[in-house]
């Protein structure tokens, strides 16, 4: 008698677990953002009381959020082919993000005083924003320059990148939902080693674009640290906001 055959069965696969990586981390994401900045929901009701430049940094980062997220959905569902279509949409959004970003960190350096987190000079938190800004760009053309080529890298450097813009949320999470006496980019940091840690106990190995993008990322701080200190610095800063 004929053996009669059997469908094979799919079984979840490292392809599945690294799908369900990054979409984890994708929603993490999205929870911390929505929670800390979820204090902020009274200002709904009253927008006229924020600027335009206000308004559009707050759109455009959410924007950024929900397009990082439905980028790592597109994968976990396989619809690679839909992520890729929509990743010019993200080129040009992280563009967006980088001049809006900029454009509302200098008006708070300008304006000075309540737009400034409290007992940090003015270069330092110009020097933190810009070299935050600078090290994004970095992460996410690298990663769109390895797209294709090299995928393993580009899914790395696009979550380091999108962990790097969680300062402003996990300043509001914090002060809402604990009583941590912490700095937000010392979480932030927590986080990316946290990614990282676990990618390497994951795949067994410490990805090259963790170390390099890590080390870039985690040193972001320090670096503007040291030049805020500089003179040219100093000069800089009263130049761009005088």
């Amino acid at each position: 008698m004929p053996e009669i055959p059997t469908r094979a069965v799919a079984k979840p696969g490292p392809t599945n677990v690294e799908h369900g990586y990054y979409l984890a981390a994708a929603i993490g994401i999205v929870v911390v953002v929505l929670a800390g900045f979820s204090i902020d929901l009274p200002l709904l009701s009253h927008l006229g009381t924020l600027s335009l430049l206000v308004r559009a940094h707050g759109a455009i980062m959410l924007t950024w959020v929900a397009a990082f997220f439905t980028q790592a959905l597109l994968v976990a569902r396989h619809r690679v082919d839909l992520h890729m279509q929509l990743g010019m949409f993200g080129a040009v959004l992280a563009i967006v993000v980088v001049v809006a970003d900029a454009a509302t960190l200098i008006t708070a350096c300008r304006l000075g005083g309540m737009h400034v987190p409290p007992g940090v000079p003015v270069p330092l938190f110009l020097a933190f924003g810009l070299f935050n800004l600078f090290t994004f760009s970095v992460l996410v053309g690298a990663a769109l320059v390895l797209r294709k080529q090299r995928s393993e890298w580009h899914k790395r450097l696009m979550l380091l990148a999108a962990l790097l813009l969680l300062d402003a949320a996990l300043a509001r999470f914090i002060a809402a939902y604990t009583s941590w006496n912490v700095d937000a980019n010392v979480v932030r940091d927590l986080l990316i080693v946290g990614c990282i840690v676990v990618d390497t106990w994951r795949t067994r190995r410490l990805h090259p674009a963790f170390v390099s993008g890590g080390l870039l990322a985690l040193a972001n701080d320090y670096v503007a640290i040291w030049a805020a200190g500089m003179p040219a610095w100093m000069r800089f800063a009263s130049w761009v906001v005088s």
